[in-house]
């Protein structure tokens, strides 16, 4: 969809053809899971923050420029729901047993298939991901969550195709100096 397009559908839509938000979620709403997941947020709520994301979307669609392209618009929007999600599920207090296994030194039973371990985990991975540059963690994000080639995140991007390879390979590096190993065991 051209930017001109993209501008009309959203002033229509804040103007109040409330029906045309359709083609937006028809068009959208696979990249704004995958943003929100790309961030290391658990699959259970992936789909929860889509609709807010999306909800939000539609209650800002009237502050939408035409700036930048409608979808960097929304995968914003998304990221930033994302985020907000994960800096609130970071100040949660982990669960009883976790923190008695933690204080007393043993690893909690099958510490590897519960539900805490895997919050552990996402916590980490989400907040060594945030220490990245933008664009890093965009291209990371694109390529091991969405699945994206180095081609299509180039085109997406509007980057060098050479230009994502290395941030792709520097993002790698910088995550295994941030990460122990051991929060990401599987």
């Amino acid at each position: 969809m051209e930017r001109s397009d993209e501008l009309t559908l959203c002033r229509r839509i804040a103007s109040g053809e409330r029906h045309l938000f359709a083609q937006i979620i028809d068009a959208y709403s696979g990249m704004v899971a995958g943003a929100i997941a790309s961030q290391g947020v658990e699959s259970a709520d992936v789909e929860d923050l889509a609709q807010v994301a999306l909800v939000n979307v539609y209650k800002g669609i009237a502050g939408f420029r035409g700036d930048a392209k409608l979808s960097s618009w929304i995968y914003r929007i998304a990221l930033n729901v994302a985020r907000g999600h994960l800096k609130r599920q970071a100040a949660k207090p982990l669960t009883a047993s976790v923190e008695e296994a933690l204080e007393s030194g043993r690893q909690p039973v099958d510490a590897r298939d519960t539900a805490d371990q895997r919050t552990i985990r996402n916590r980490a991975l989400a907040q060594a991901m945030n220490q990245l540059p933008a664009r890093q963690r965009t291209c990371l994000g694109l390529y091991y969550f969405e699945e994206l080639s180095y081609e299509e995140i180039a085109e997406a991007m509007s980057l060098n195709l050479n230009t994502v390879r290395t941030l792709i390979r520097r993002g790698k590096q910088r995550l295994a100096e941030i990460l122990d190993p051991s929060a990401l065991d599987d």
